[in-house]
């Protein structure tokens, strides 16, 4: 399978607020009184997130995002493109702990 999305490094491009990182980090995504599932997370911003995924949600669903070493994250899905999804951090990462993910994920 083909992962396909466009990376956005500037905060400029389709109305984004932070630059995304490209990262490869497995993580967990759950929704509202469901069990997680395994995501690969593919870029990552102080407000958001790309990532590839199973599953097929809609636009606005709640889900939680658990990155190693971090509590789980509340996020809301902005869109979804086939098996690729983009979400929006309900409250945005702190940009050190941006950092030691990105860090940590790229080593």
């Amino acid at each position: 399978m083909a992962l396909t999305g466009q990376l956005s490094t500037n905060p400029d491009d389709e109305g984004r607020r932070a630059a995304r990182t490209e990262v490869v980090l497995g993580a967990g995504l759950r929704q509202r009184g469901a069990h997680a599932v395994t995501i690969q997370v593919m870029d990552l911003s102080t407000h958001g997130f790309r990532a590839a995924t199973h599953l097929n949600l809609m636009t606005g669903s709640d889900v939680w995002l658990k990155m190693p070493g971090l509590e789980s994250m509340h996020a809301r899905v902005a869109w979804m493109n086939g098996h690729v999804m983009g979400c929006e951090f309900v409250r945005p990462l702190h940009p050190a702990v941006l950092d030691m993910v990105v860090r940590t994920a790229n080593r």
